[in-house]
């Protein structure tokens, strides 16, 4: 939302193609209610503060005045963003979180955390909500195709604060203040593919995710074309 009518139905159509695409759980019905939500603004405090209302009123979150000091670090970025997170790992995906007891919020920028969705602490920990929030007056210059695919990866899984330099080139290098000595991508890349695609690889919600050695393990039987 926030744009006109044609870019809000495209950034919506790559975000669901993309995800489609890598295994993760899409809802065919278009008019279902949405586990992501992507605003564009020249505003961005004001629904990053509405997020964090709802969430301390309503969702059962503990101590949002904490995350508030959190959310501060987040001021500075052109993309910002909120995860809702719970326990029951990759079983609760496209759950809806006023049903599931006590969640999780955790901004996109300060600090890196472990999911269920990459075997991280246990698998007990999985997405019910992300909303991503782009500022307009610090995006210009992107495309709107490299946009949308930016918000497609750190929809689909919980980015480790993107701002730093991974190994293979990545969509996040797009905001990424470390990746000077490269050309910034002009979409999602084949790396990023892989990991999704590794990520989603058990069709989370039916069986337990895979560890990270196993993610690696199967990204590069993709990059071989196994």
């Amino acid at each position: 939302m926030g744009l006109d009518t044609s870019y809000n139905a495209f950034v919506t159509a790559r975000i669901r193609a993309l995800a489609t695409k890598v295994g993760a759980p899409v809802e065919l019905d278009s008019s279902c209610k949405a586990t992501v939500k992507v605003i564009f603004t020249t505003n961005p405090q004001k629904p990053m503060d509405e997020v964090l209302k709802i969430a301390g009123e309503s969702l059962g979150v503990r101590y949002p005045h904490q995350i508030d000091r959190q959310k501060a670090i987040s001021k500075g970025h052109a993309i910002q963003g909120w995860y809702l997170t719970t326990g029951g790992g990759g079983s609760i995906l496209n759950s809806d979180p006023t049903l599931l007891g006590h969640v999780q919020l955790w901004p996109l920028w300060p600090i890196v955390i472990e999911t269920g969705l990459n075997g991280g602490r246990g698998g007990s920990t999985g997405m019910v909500g992300v909303v991503i929030v782009i500022d307009t007056t610090k995006v210009a210059g992107s495309t709107i195709g490299s946009i949308a695919d930016y918000a497609a990866m750190v929809s689909l899984t919980v980015a480790e604060s993107p701002n730093h330099c991974d190994p293979l080139p990545s969509i996040l290098d797009l905001m990424s203040s470390s990746c000077a000595g490269r050309d910034k991508p002009a979409g999602i890349t084949a790396g990023d593919l892989a990991f999704l695609k590794a990520l989603y690889f058990h069709n989370t919600g039916l069986g337990p995710t895979l560890s990270r050695d196993d993610i690696e393990s199967n990204m590069k039987r993709q990059f071989k074309g196994e």
